[in-house]
């Protein structure tokens, strides 16, 4: 009796052990409000980290590898305007090594390919409700449902992408606090001022677009600007805000210091103080840095790599304490 007891104990050990060895990769197609939406994903795989290629793009994951035996966290990854789902893969892929799934929508309406509702109202709308549709269609896969731990889901969005998670967790955007905000200070925010464009029912108000199943979130360099007193109000759920301070798109106060300061003691402020309002996405080909402008180009004497290794330790930091392993 003793033996088998023993036994049964080590194999409990054994499978508690077990752990992803590298990050697997594959592309999923979501349907939301008629549209579908390319997804990528990163995730822990049992298989070795292999070599993938998209484009100009080069990573380490292993294309259409199964996902790992286990239960992992799941974040929901946003892009910024004009971005694609490629962005940020070098944070996806230390979130997957962290043990977390992690899904890129491309944003129908708000990408490199299709800027249909870039700077209007509608957008603002749309992207929230995309991201919980991501959420929705991997919890119910046959394949990655099962491997999603769903007391541990979270979000980290750029830009517009930082407001779209803020959202998730019940920020409530205003576009009369947005219209206030450029009539006053167009000559201060020149740049994030200049990008709205009328349409999308701007004079409709933004509704509710909270997921209550999001459990934390990280905001870098979000759109702050569209949330006024009380935006925040009843909101629970922690968030790491990352200030860039070379930010000459979104300038200080009225984003990232904005957000933070109406969440109060709900948001961790990190900032980051030479670091410009693209330097949180992933390297640019040499070829291609020119080709797409300011986002593929650092000011002389910036690092975006060495940015890059620091925020993405301090990104999963974060959520592995927000969102703990049982």
């Amino acid at each position: 009796m003793k033996f088998l007891s023993m036994t049964a104990l080590m194999v409990v050990f054994a499978i508690a052990s077990v752990q992803a060895q590298g990050v697997g990769f594959r592309d999923i197609h979501v349907e939301v409000d008629g549209e579908r939406l390319v997804t990528a994903l990163w995730y822990p795989t049992d298989r070795n980290s292999g070599t993938t290629t998209i484009g100009p793009f080069t990573m380490d994951a292993s294309r259409g590898a199964p996902i790992g035996n286990g239960r992992y966290g799941l974040i929901l990854l946003s892009h910024g305007t004009g971005g694609g789902r490629l962005n940020h893969r070098g944070t996806a892929i230390r979130l997957a090594e962290s043990g977390y799934i992690v899904a890129a929508p491309e944003h129908a309406g708000d990408s490199w390919r299709d800027d249909r509702f870039s700077g209007t109202a509608e957008n603002w709308r749309r992207r929230p409700r995309q991201l919980s549709a991501v959420l929705d269609r991997l919890l119910g896969d046959a394949a990655f449902g099962p491997r999603i731990d769903p007391a541990r889901i979270g979000a980290v969005g750029h830009s517009a992408g930082g407001y779209s998670v803020l959202a998730l967790i019940g920020g409530r955007a205003d576009m009369s606090v947005l219209a206030r905000h450029c009539t006053l200070r167009r000559d201060k925010d020149p740049e994030f001022c200049a990008y709205g464009r009328p349409g999308g029912q701007d004079e409709l108000p933004i509704p509710d677009l909270s997921d209550p199943r999001i459990g934390a979130v990280v905001a870098v360099a979000p759109v702050g600007a569209l949330f006024g007193e009380g935006a925040f109000s009843g909101v629970a759920v922690p968030a790491q805000i990352h200030r860039l301070e070379a930010d000459s798109v979104l300038r200080e106060p009225w984003h990232a210091e904005n957000v933070a300061a109406l969440m109060g003691d709900r948001a961790t402020l990190v900032t980051h103080p030479d670091a410009h309002h693209f330097a949180f996405i992933s390297p640019f080909p040499p070829a291609l840095a020119n080709e797409v402008g300011a986002a593929g180009r650092d000011p002389a004497g910036f690092d975006r790599r060495a940015f890059l290794a620091q925020i993405d330790e301090q990104i999963p930091g974060f959520l592995d304490g927000a969102l703990p392993a049982p």
